[in-house]
C-alpha cells in the first residue's frame, strides 16, 4: 500500500475530510498515517500551527506530498516539549462545519 494512495482515498472519501485534517486535524491525521506506516515522522511549522508527515525523506498532509520543505526553516521534527501542544489541537475544538441553510431565512445550519 502507498501512502499517496491512501491520503487520496480518505481525501476522497467526503467532502469535509479535507477541512478536518488541514484546520485542526493535522496532528491526528499524521497519527492516522502513523498507525499505516510506522516508520513516519512528525514536524511542525515554524509558526507551530500544522504539522506534516515525513515519510521516505518525503513529506505530507491531508493535500497529498508537501513539497519545499525546508527542515530548519519552514518545518522542525516536533520535540517532545511541544507534544502537548499538537495533542490538544482537533477541528472540532475550534471550527464549525456548515451543513445547509436554513430554509426561511438563509443563515447557515452549523454544527
Amino acid at each position: 500500500m502507498e501512502i499517496l494512495t491512501v491520503i487520496n482515498s480518505l481525501r476522497e472519501s467526503d467532502k469535509y475530510i479535507k477541512t478536518i485534517f488541514s484546520e485542526g486535524g493535522c496532528y491526528q491525521f499524521h497519527l492516522f498515517l502513523k498507525a499505516l506506516f510506522p516508520e513516519c515522522k512528525v514536524m511542525i511549522n515554524k509558526e507551530m500551527d500544522h504539522v506534516i508527515t515525513e515519510y521516505k525523506g518525503k513529506y505530507y498532509d491531508i493535500t497529498g506530498e508537501v513539497q519545499s520543505v525546508s527542515i530548519g526553516c519552514d518545518f522542525n521534527y516536533l520535540t517532545f516539549g511541544n507534544i502537548s501542544l499538537v495533542e490538544g489541537w482537533s477541528f472540532s475544538g475550534v471550527k464549525l462545519l456548515s451543513i445547509d441553510e436554513c430554509p426561511h431565512c438563509e443563515e447557515p445550519i452549523l454544527i
